[in-house]
């Protein structure tokens, strides 16, 4: 009796000092509530729900692009973002590929998303286009549409009707045959054609330039000219002739403006016929005559002017 007398005395000193101990260490822990103050209330949140231009709700496949358009205002006041939504995946069957603003015929702006269908079921069944909720440039106010629904269907079926071989991957077609034959008959009459105009070109040049070597005096005068030696008087004696014959009356120096005016197309040569005009007069009346000219080369340079400007 007298040892448990001793242990209940004991037991109820620690409880004592325990409460003792608990006291001081309860108040020093600060009223934080009377500290800060109570905790701001959170701004509240707008949501408008702007008009939506949906895509075709069915008939999608695999790889299509669906276009969805969101109008920018509300209540006849614009909206404005502060970004564009992220290109990216967005759930199991869709991708955003673009984003951007358009504006209609009457001025009014639109958000335009363009999103491609990357997975598809593997029977026709309704997958939903996304929702939107994005944040709008003044505080508290969100842009929000509700998700779509579409309709998919894979491009094949999984099974298909095994029947008459239908179930087999068949070869390619062949291609057809073409008869080529009134093609190649037509090739050849233009071809024979061609060859004929052609033919006939040549022939039509090589009698102009016959007839223009027997009819026109400086062509004349070369074809004949070519038998006679290049430094004779009658060399210088024909090619005087061919002057005479293209101005109609004789033709010395003092009269080349004649011959000019009857022939123009001598004009680029008027500097070597005054040349040759100085030198047949040395020539034949003088008692030292030069030979400064070629009569044989200044008849080839006329003739080439003549065939040009008449034949």
């Amino acid at each position: 009796m007298h040892s448990r007398h001793w242990q209940a005395r004991r037991i109820g000193a620690g409880m004592a000092l325990a409460v003792l101990c608990a006291g001081p260490c309860g108040a020093q822990q600060p009223d934080t509530t009377t500290a800060t103050g109570p905790a701001p209330a959170a701004a509240p949140v707008t949501v408008l729900s702007p008009d939506v231009e949906a895509p075709r709700p069915f008939g999608h496949v695999l790889g299509d692009v669906v276009t969805q358009r969101v109008a920018l205002d509300h209540d006849g006041r614009p909206l404005n973002l502060p970004g564009l939504p992220p290109l990216e995946r967005t759930g199991n069957w869709f991708e955003r590929r673009n984003a951007r603003i358009e504006h209609d015929a009457t001025g009014r702006r639109w958000l335009v998303l363009d999103y491609q269908i990357i997975n598809v079921p593997e029977e026709l069944r309704a997958i939903d286009l996304p929702a939107l909720d994005l944040p709008t440039t003044v505080d508290g106010q969100r842009l929000q549409t509700a998700s779509l629904p579409l309709t998919v269907a894979p491009l094949t079926p999984t099974v298909v009707l095994a029947r008459a071989g239908l179930e087999e991957m068949r070869p390619d077609a062949d291609a057809p045959h073409i008869d080529t034959a009134a093609l190649e008959r037509r090739l050849h009459l233009a071809l024979a054609a061609a060859a004929t105009l052609a033919a006939g070109w040549i022939a039509l040049l090589s009698l102009r330039r016959w007839r223009a070597g027997r009819r026109l005096p400086f062509s004349r005068a070369q074809r004949e000219m070519r038998r006679l030696d290049a430094g004779s008087s009658a060399a210088w004696r024909r090619l005087h002739r061919a002057l005479d014959e293209t101005a109609g009356q004789v033709v010395r120096g003092h009269s080349l403006a004649t011959l000019l005016l009857r022939a123009p197309w001598l004009v680029p040569i008027e500097g070597e016929l005054r040349l040759f005009f100085e030198a047949s007069q040395a020539r034949f009346f003088a008692e030292h005559p030069g030979d400064d000219a070629d009569p044989a080369a200044l008849c080839a340079r006329a003739a080439r002017l003549e065939r040009k400007a008449l034949a």
